[in-house]
């Protein structure tokens, strides 16, 4: 009985001690954070330039045509497929014209790409494709054309440093050059400090959701960094530590560790995306005046104060 006794003091002691370790953490990480710059997305390394004139032609109105041409210096180097209003290029169709450095491996299930220092992948089912350790989201997913993966022109040409320019009034599209410049590396673009806390509120405000809603509740936070209505919300950290914001701040859920998913989906909203329509407010009901909704997934609602 007395060993029992023992027992359960030692795992109270260890229980108390591991507490006392969190919060020593998270007291220096308060300190060490609240004077952090604005954070400021790094811009393109690409262009995509849609040229839509008078004249630009509809798919239901035109035919129905859902492909179009791909053009190299002129001369026709392959084609694109629509998914979703969006050019879609096969990932191996991309590689020839890039030429013999470009390396590809594709099972018609998952893709793998490296050239010229860079490395992406993408796998049907998960949507967004992974970029030298940057992940961006792909709206419409991955695409399977003839067997193989098809990924958004958009997407490819930022990371592979191209311009690409989408003539909508002569339905083609053409490719300024083939000179890959590899998109910068995760290490360098996203802080690690913004992807500890945001992954945090992600998975405490959305754990287990799809993707999408957890991309949203990653777009609240940064949509409000650096905004006049948000005043001194200049990082990630001041945003979720602002008094009286967020409950999973004030019941401790902010701190624990979270899953892949959040940390993916901070990533994301790192890069920019954004599937709420700039919304800085979320709720599982409605707000009332002075807010419009920009967005629902399920229960969750997204607003943006007006």
């Amino acid at each position: 009985m007395k060993s029992r006794w023992l027992m359960k003091i030692a795992a109270v002691l260890c229980a108390l001690c591991l507490a006392m370790g969190v919060m020593s953490q998270t007291v220096f990480a308060r300190d060490d954070e609240a004077e952090r710059p604005v954070y400021v997305p790094e811009e393109p390394e690409a262009t995509f330039v849609v040229l839509d004139g008078e004249t630009a032609p509809e798919p239901e109105v035109t035919d129905n045509r859902t492909t179009l041409p791909v053009y190299v210096d002129g001369e026709q180097a392959g084609q694109c497929v629509l998914f979703g209003g969006q050019p879609y290029m096969r990932v191996t169709e991309l590689c020839q014209i890039l030429g013999p450095d470009a390396q590809v491996a594709d099972n018609g299930n998952a893709v793998s790409m490296a050239v010229n220092g860079l490395v992406l992948t993408a796998q049907m089912g998960q949507p967004y494709l992974v970029c030298n350790g940057r992940y961006l989201y792909l709206k419409n997913g991955p695409q399977v054309v003839d067997g193989a993966v098809a990924l958004p022109m958009e997407d490819l040409v930022k990371c592979l440093g191209l311009t690409a320019y989408w003539d909508k009034a002569n339905w083609s599209l053409s490719l300024a050059d083939t000179e890959v410049t590899p998109l910068a590396n995760g290490e360098k673009f996203y802080d690690e400090t913004d992807v500890f806390w945001l992954s945090r509120l992600i998975f405490a405000m959305a754990a287990e959701q799809p993707l999408q809603v957890q991309l949203a509740v990653g777009n609240v936070c940064v949509n409000r960094i650096g905004s006049d209505r948000f005043a001194g919300q200049n990082n990630v950290y001041q945003v979720i530590f602002a008094k009286n914001q967020f409950d999973v701040v004030t019941n401790g859920m902010v701190y624990a560790q979270p899953d892949e998913a959040a940390t993916v989906a901070a990533k994301m909203a790192l890069e920019g995306c954004d599937v709420t329509g700039g919304a800085n407010y979320m709720a599982e009901g409605e707000l009332g005046d002075g807010y419009v909704l920009t967005a629902a997934f399920g229960s969750f609602r997204f607003y943006k104060a007006v």
